[in-house]
């Protein structure tokens, strides 16, 4: 298999940053029960999209298009220019987060390690069902023009 896409709906969430506590005076860095259950939706999905498939290996390029929700407070006009995609959406959470949890949610399923993506396409739009769209793709250098 050279090429994976699949869709996932829902709000897009991105990966927050690592939680610390301290118990019997050790400190122990966990990840916050609602960014697991996010990776682990992620996971469930890739692994359907998978078929059973081993993990693919070698270069990847991997594309991602994030359909953010456009927010209910704007006006009719503002919200027809936000699904025409004349508005981008300049909110949190940030493009480099949100890629950060699908890629995480990914290693194991659908490649062996995210060390593998050689090239990436991200952007951010606002859509009237929000999710993620995600293709994965054996790399395929450019070739010069010598």
């Amino acid at each position: 298999m050279t090429v994976l896409t699949y869709s996932m709906s829902g709000l897009p969430r991105g990966q927050g940053r690592p939680r610390a506590t301290a118990r019997g005076g050790f400190a122990s860095v966990y990840k916050a029960s609602a960014d697991r259950k996010y990776e682990q939706s992620v996971a469930k999905v890739a692994a359907a999209a998978m078929a059973g498939r081993d993990p693919m290996e070698g270069p990847l390029s991997v594309s991602l298009r994030f359909r953010m929700a456009i927010p209910k407070s704007a006006t009719k006009r503002v919200k027809a220019s936000m699904a025409a995609g004349e508005i981008p959406p300049c909110t949190k959470p940030d493009l480099s987060n949100l890629v950060k949890a699908i890629e995480d949610a990914m290693n194991g399923i659908v490649y062996v390690d995210d060390c593998q993506i050689v090239r990436a396409f991200q952007t951010k739009i606002y859509a009237e069902q929000p999710g993620v769209d995600v293709r994965v793709e054996a790399f395929q250098p450019q070739e010069s023009g010598r």
